[in-house]
């Protein structure tokens, strides 16, 4: 299997209380897989929720996966037995998001932020780029309700959201040096796989601006002439 995104539960450690999450996409198919240290093989589940999925989170010990064929929020229980990890559960919640005039199509993305569920949702306009993008929707999710409810934010209380197809985290903007509270911070390749989406969301007023700083794209590229997938490298905790 070649992993296209992959997140822990918790810093890895040698008692084998961290979970792994990952997602494998082979011919259009994707398998969700599962793995702790001390288990001898990752456990892969497959099924038409993750065949096409959005994005995924672990949280609060479950699988979170927005799927973006049907828009459902889908939640997987993890259940451990001899061998190791395996899915016991899946439940699926029914998201009815706002609809924004002018709007082709939407992407996903799922963040953890003060233990808190969001799921950002961007507006695709319908020609390429993102100054193209007609909205930007940052919401809550309220697991403790069903069907779950969502509720739209306008602040991170001075903190920041870095996204990316392959990782995605929220930071103290006051802890790093050159990134500022209540944006959002994107980097995607673009639909013709040749360039990259590089902008920030202000939460603020709802504006979108390019990076300040410069990123090469000549670093991204493949042997086969195509942009790979980026992805943040966070500091540790």
């Amino acid at each position: 299997m070649s992993f296209c995104k992959v997140i822990l539960s918790s810093p890895p450690d040698p008692d084998g209380t961290c979970v792994v999450a990952a997602i494998s996409v082979q011919r259009s198919a994707a398998k969700l897989a599962l793995w702790r240290p001390g288990m001898m093989s990752w456990c892969v589940c497959d099924g038409g929720c993750i065949s096409k999925f959005s994005d995924i989170a672990l949280y609060q010990g479950k699988v979170y996966m927005f799927s973006k064929v049907t828009t459902n929020l889908f939640v997987f229980d993890i259940s451990e037995d001899n061998s190791g990890l395996m899915v016991s559960h899946v439940e699926r919640c029914v998201m009815e998001l706002p609809e924004v005039m002018d709007s082709y199509g939407q992407r996903w993305n799922i963040v953890e932020w003060h233990g808190k569920l969001l799921l950002i949702v961007t507006y695709l306009g319908g020609a390429e780029g993102w100054h193209n993008i007609c909205k930007i929707g940052v919401f809550e999710v309220d697991l403790s309700t069903k069907p779950f409810r969502y509720t739209e934010i306008n602040s991170l209380d001075g903190d920041c959201i870095f996204i990316s197809p392959c990782s995605s985290n929220s930071f103290r903007a006051c802890l790093y040096e050159g990134v500022e509270g209540d944006l959002i911070y994107f980097i995607y390749p673009a639909k013709n796989a040749s360039t990259f989406d590089k902008f920030v969301y202000n939460m603020r007023d709802g504006t979108m601006a390019p990076f300040a700083g410069e990123i090469t794209e000549d670093n991204f590229w493949a042997p086969n002439g195509r942009v790979l997938n980026p992805t943040w490298l966070f500091p540790s905790e």
